[in-house]
């Protein structure tokens, strides 16, 4: 080698040595700025409390505050596509939904984004159960008696959920295969204006999380008839499921998890990835999620979020073909 490629060869691992320097001190000294983390739905729905919840325990623990931004609209994906859009940097996080990082890619035959490749999975955060409500008004105490009423009405009972495509509706869909009694669905931009909607009569009855249904249904303003999980929840211990009231097998719920876009550092997935361990092993907080009507995940590795959300794809895909849901 000449004293010329000798040299251009110095300068290029120079380069190189300057580029991985500043890579690794930019990584050491994160975070050095307020953090986000996008919640595609508005205030009030479970995805909100819980990322809210989060980010207020782990403010001081990144020693920077984390902020919610909710993006909502499309059942998720419109909050989500922000994120994948977003420079990999670790000052924006997804608090995703099973509807946007799971269902979205079997509803929607383009995607403007790749739930694969467009992410850096790292926890599943938690779960809640769906749950099935009734406007009072509606005289039904159980999913057999409004299962008659929702007959009786010819198909104008008009039911609930947090958008097309997402987790409630499905749940529609499901109950409407099972038990062959036609609703109308009115779809929102979320659960929380959904419930709202719910409590002032302009629907009858809802499919939509524990966690946000729960206060309303302990104050009187909507009735509780089943729940989503093939057991029962501890928020309600009394309340039977949708399963074990006739509807053998029905099954419906949603999660939650933290991603980073594609091509965030390693050394920032794996720092959210031990405070979120650290957190869920907490048992204090894990009961705080239960008051607030949702469900702690266990401790768990990028790796282990990764397997899980595979499954829930394929799990997700195989009810959208089912209930022959499709969407533009």
């Amino acid at each position: 080698m000449n004293r010329a490629n000798a040299a251009v060869c110095l300068s290029f691992a120079a380069l190189g040595f300057m580029q991985a320097t500043q890579v690794f001190a930019q990584t050491t000294a994160y975070p050095s700025r307020p953090i986000r983390m996008v919640v595609g739905f508005p205030p009030g729905g479970f995805t909100d409390i819980l990322a809210r919840q989060i980010g207020d325990r782990l403010t001081p623990v990144m020693g920077q505050t984390i902020v919610i931004d909710n993006r909502g609209g499309q059942a998720g994906i419109i909050g989500a596509d922000h994120v994948a859009k977003s420079k990999p940097d670790g000052y924006t996080l997804l608090m995703g939904h099973n509807n946007s990082n799971a269902v979205a890619p079997s509803l929607y035959a383009k995607m403007p984004y790749d739930v694969r490749k467009d992410f850096v999975p790292i926890a599943l955060a938690g779960s809640v159960a769906t749950i099935l409500v009734v406007h009072p008004s509606v005289p039904a105490k159980s999913v057999k008696e409004f299962i008659a009423v929702a007959g009786s009405t010819k198909g104008q009972l008009r039911v609930a959920s947090a958008g097309v495509g997402s987790t409630q509706h499905l749940a529609i869909e499901r109950f409407k295969l099972a038990t062959g009694v036609p609703m109308v669905h009115v779809p929102y931009k979320g659960s929380g204006p959904a419930a709202i909607d719910l409590m002032g009569g302009h629907v009858d009855a809802c499919f939509d999380g524990l966690g946000v249904v729960q206060p309303y249904v302990r104050a009187g303003k909507l009735r509780a008839l089943g729940v989503g999980t093939l057991q029962r929840v501890p928020q309600f211990p009394e309340l039977a499921t949708i399963h074990e009231q006739g509807l053998k097998g029905f099954e419906s719920g949603s999660w939650f998890g933290v991603y980073a876009p594609a091509g965030t550092p390693t050394a920032v997935i794996e720092r959210w990835s031990a405070a979120l361990r650290n957190l869920q092993a907490q048992p204090e907080f894990a009961e705080r999620i239960i008051g607030l009507g949702g469900q702690l995940a266990k401790p768990n590795t990028p790796a282990e979020f990764i397997a899980f959300m595979e499954g829930e794809i394929e799990r997700w895909g195989k009810i959208v073909r089912t209930a022959n849901v499709r969407l533009e």
